[in-house]
């Protein structure tokens, strides 16, 4: 088996690039599969060609891109091919031009020529389904637990002689000693991370607002702060600086961000529900259980098989609950992590992508 992601702009700060592309392609090195990032020197001798749907699309790609992508797969697939396409959002819960609804067709062309379809969710196996007429059920493979922020251009050397990565480890230490001198004085330090938002869709830190009055109020009970990693300060300034209880922004950095998100008790994961969120992966739950943290979430369809070891749609009882019993955060912290691990460790993931390529599997079965 020779197999290839097609990827025209290789940007790693993309989270869905890393789990859904250079992860899988590298797991899949170390079980001694030939996959690479495609080469167009080699189009003739792949035996699978994946394309992710965001390559389609005007945040990542121009129009003329997305066409010689979609010219691409009918060529390879004319010469014996096997084209997936993969797809980790819902794309078409939002139209806000006509740039967007061509690009929507486009990925509707692109999943009929597909031999295979792969989606991150159950939600959105049915939404492609529907929305782009096909005949079964996409596979779902879902996003790797990111154990460590890795970029293929990583070297031991560049990681040694970077001043950036010394200025982002001082940021670190910095943040870990206000973190310290807040438990000391009996404050549990909370954390919401992710981007800070998107013009096609609703959500991101804005989310954190319907919660804040909560965290108020909790706060009268038992001291709190709130950490936001993010990247974008100006927002958290104008929303977040002024509250009743201490907060502090760190911009993220994969350098140091996992190490950040480990500093904190509870991870805070409101949601918006609209068709666009309850449509995504488990991926920030699974990684706040994965690196030692209590989740209180509202819930999307992902997120319900961890319903015993996080809060989901109870705000003030889970937070109460957490703060208050630190038996019960311990359970869950060693549970939650052990039921992640069980079904999004990396090497689990690549079994499926194996089943994906060979087009059979009992892990990423099509569903009638």
């Amino acid at each position: 088996m020779r197999a290839a992601w097609y990827v025209p702009e290789v940007n790693e700060r993309r989270a869905g690039l890393r789990y859904r592309c250079t992860y899988p392609i590298a797991a899949l090195q170390r079980r001694g599969i030939n996959a690479a990032l495609f080469d167009e020197k080699n189009a003739e001798l792949y035996d699978a060609v994946t394309f992710d749907a965001w390559t389609l699309f005007p945040t990542v790609t121009s129009e003329v891109a997305a066409e010689r992508a979609l010219a691409l797969a009918e060529r390879l697939k004319a010469n014996g091919t096997r084209i997936i396409l993969d797809n980790c959002d819902n794309q078409f819960s939002g139209s806000p031009d006509q740039n967007w609804r061509d690009a929507c067709n486009r990925l509707r062309r692109l999943a009929n020529q597909a031999n295979t379809v792969i989606t991150c969710s159950d939600e959105l196996a049915s939404v492609m389904q529907a929305e782009c007429g096909l005949t079964r059920t996409p596979l779902v493979i879902g996003d790797p637990i990111e154990t460590r922020i890795r970029y293929t251009s990583d070297s031991l050397l560049r990681s040694i002689a970077s001043p950036g990565r010394k200025l982002s480890w001082f940021r670190y230490i910095r943040h870990r000693a206000q973190i310290t001198i807040e438990r000391s004085q009996g404050i549990s330090p909370l954390v919401w991370f992710g981007g800070h938002g998107n013009s096609f869709s609703e959500g991101g830190m804005l989310d954190l607002k319907r919660v804040v009055p909560i965290l108020s109020a909790m706060s009268q009970e038992h001291p709190v702060s709130l950490t936001v990693i993010s990247n974008n300060r100006s927002k958290f300034e104008s929303h977040f600086s002024d509250l009743p209880f201490s907060t502090h922004y760190i911009e993220w950095d994969r350098v140091n961000f996992l190490a950040m998100l480990r500093l904190h008790a509870i991870s805070l994961i409101p949601i918006a529900l609209n068709e666009f969120t309850r449509c995504k992966s488990a991926n920030r739950l699974t990684l706040s259980l994965y690196h030692g943290l209590n989740v209180v979430a509202d819930a999307i369809p992902s997120y319900r098989d961890f319903a015993n070891v996080c809060a989901l749609d109870d705000w003030h009882g889970g937070l109460r609950k957490y703060l208050a019993n630190p038996g019960l955060r311990n359970r869950h912290k060693a549970d939650g992590k052990a039921l992640a691990l069980a079904k999004f460790d990396i090497d689990r993931i690549a079994d499926a992508w194996v089943a994906a390529l060979n087009h059979a599997s009992p892990s990423a079965r099509e569903r009638q």
